[in-house]
C-alpha cells in the first residue's frame, strides 16, 4: 500500500466494502470503489479488524453516517459538498456529476489519493477537488476550499464523519465556526462518539479495545461527547437549527426492515446543523 494512506481511512473503506460483500441487500451504501482506491492486497478480508461478526456494528455505523450525510445533501438541493477529513470517501465517483465535491484532508493523504485516482483512470467528472490542509499548522480549511473554487455565496453541505473523536473540543469548535460562516441554507453534518460508559453493554468491550488500538497507532481518541455536548458545540459555533440523530434513529431510518440483524445502534450519533436562511 502506498505511503500516505491513513490506516483509519483505509479501514473505513474496507468496512464499507465488507457491507456490500457480506451483508444482505439492500445495501445502505453500495461502495466497492473505496477498496480499489485503498490498493490493498487480496488477503485484506483475513485481517483481524475485518472479522465479519466483530465488525457488524462498525460497518453498519460507517455506512449509516455516510448515507445520512448524502441524503442531507440530496434533500438540501445544494451543489457544493465539502468533506472534512475525507479519507477514501467515494461520493464523487458514485454521484451523477451534478455536485462539486471538495475533499479536505492532510497533504500526504491528498497527494496519495490524487495518484491513486490517476492510476485508476478517473476523469474530472468523477474526481473530487482535493484540498490539502495542514490542520496542525493552523491552516483554515475554509480559506483553502475557497482558494480551490468553493463559492461562499452558495449554500453548501459540509460533512465531518469519523473525525471529532480525534480532535480536541477547541479544534471541533474552530472547525464548526468556519462551517457556520457559510451562506444561509448551508448544512453541516458531523458524527461523534459517546463516552464508552454510555454505550450498550454488548459493545463496550469492542469500544475499549478500539480506543486502545487508536492510541497505540498514534490516533488517540480526544473527544467523546454526550448528545447535549455535541449539540451545544454546534449552537455555540453559530448554527441556528441544530438536531441530534442518534444511532437508534439511524437504525430506524435505514435498518428497521432488515432480516439479518445488522444495526448501527451503539455506534456514532450525528448532529445536523443549519445556517439560518
Amino acid at each position: 500500500m502506498a505511503q500516505g494512506a491513513d490506516s483509519t481511512a483505509v479501514r473505513t473503506a474496507l468496512w464499507r466494502a465488507l457491507h456490500v460483500l457480506l451483508d444482505e441487500p439492500p445495501h445502505v451504501v453500495d461502495d466497492l470503489v473505496g477498496v480499489q482506491i485503498a490498493d490493498v492486497d487480496d488477503a485484506w478480508r483475513t485481517r483481524p479488524d475485518m472479522n465479519s461478526e466483530r465488525t457488524r456494528t462498525n460497518r453498519a455505523s460507517i455506512v449509516a453516517r455516510s448515507r445520512a450525510a448524502e441524503d442531507t445533501l440530496g434533500d438540501s438541493g445544494s451543489r457544493q459538498y465539502v468533506l472534512l477529513g475525507a479519507g477514501l470517501d467515494t461520493f464523487a465517483q458514485r454521484q451523477d456529476g451534478n455536485v462539486r465535491v471538495f475533499e479536505i484532508d492532510e497533504p500526504a493523504t491528498q497527494e496519495w489519493k490524487r495518484q491513486r485516482l490517476d492510476e485508476l483512470g478517473y476523469l474530472d467528472s468523477a474526481r473530487p477537488i482535493l484540498v490539502p490542509v495542514d490542520f496542525e499548522a493552523g491552516q483554515s480549511w475554509l480559506a483553502e476550499a475557497k482558494a480551490a473554487g468553493l463559492d461562499p455565496t452558495a449554500p453548501t453541505v459540509v460533512a465531518m464523519l469519523g473525525v471529532t473523536m480525534y480532535l480536541t473540543r477547541d479544534a471541533i469548535s474552530a472547525t464548526l465556526r468556519e462551517a457556520a460562516s457559510l451562506a444561509p441554507g448551508s448544512v453541516t453534518v458531523f458524527s461523534y462518539s459517546r463516552p464508552i460508559e454510555m454505550a450498550p453493554p454488548e459493545v463496550r468491550t469492542i469500544l475499549e479495545v478500539a480506543s486502545q488500538g487508536a492510541a497505540a497507532s498514534g490516533h488517540p481518541w480526544l473527544s467523546l461527547l454526550r448528545p447535549d455536548e455535541a449539540a451545544a458545540l454546534a449552537r455555540d459555533a453559530g448554527f441556528s437549527d441544530v438536531s441530534v440523530i442518534t444511532s437508534d434513529d439511524l437504525h430506524d431510518r435505514y435498518f428497521a426492515d432488515r432480516t439479518d440483524g445488522l444495526s448501527p445502534a451503539g455506534g456514532e450519533d450525528l448532529v445536523v446543523a443549519e445556517v439560518s436562511r
